[in-house]
């Protein structure tokens, strides 16, 4: 049933569900995918491939999976805070990369690990992340939703 005069696509009744919480773990892994690549590589080669396979999966689930989140999916990733959370990632990436150079020029175990280091801090800052900013937009959507019921 959908609303009359509605320019949207929206359903009157029912909220929008978010995408599940795995969805965003998966993101950190493809963001840290490269970072961990680089620190296993030379132990396990199969590892080089990860980046690739978490990119296919992640086209995988886009047309399969989330075909019908699509058009949600695009609107939550083009808001101001998706584009704030871009800006960010890429500022913590430089400033974790910037900083362990410095801190490992000193302590030299350190050095071996710094692709481990900022892959899991990406990691656990993209899906933090993504996952608040899904959270934010859908709590205004669904909020907006209530009020019109």
């Amino acid at each position: 049933m959908r609303e009359a005069g509605a320019t949207g696509t929206r359903p009157v009744e029912g909220l929008i569900e978010g995408l599940p919480g795995w969805y965003f773990v998966l993101v950190g892994l493809l963001v840290a995918s490269n970072d961990l690549s680089l620190q296993f590589s030379d132990r396990y080669s199969w590892v080089a491939l990860l980046p690739l396979v978490l990119v296919a999966v992640h086209l995988t689930l886009w047309f399969t999976l989330l075909a019908r989140r699509r058009r949600y999916l695009r609107a939550v990733w083009r808001s101001k805070q998706a584009l704030a959370l871009v800006a960010v990632l890429f500022t913590l990436r430089l400033l974790l990369q910037f900083g362990l150079a410095k801190l490992t020029g000193e302590a030299a175990p350190l050095h071996s690990y710094t692709h481990l280091v900022i892959g899991l801090v990406m990691l656990v800052v993209t899906t933090a992340g993504a996952w608040f900013d899904q959270w934010l937009v859908l709590r205004v959507v669904n909020r907006d939703a209530n009020r019109r019921r």
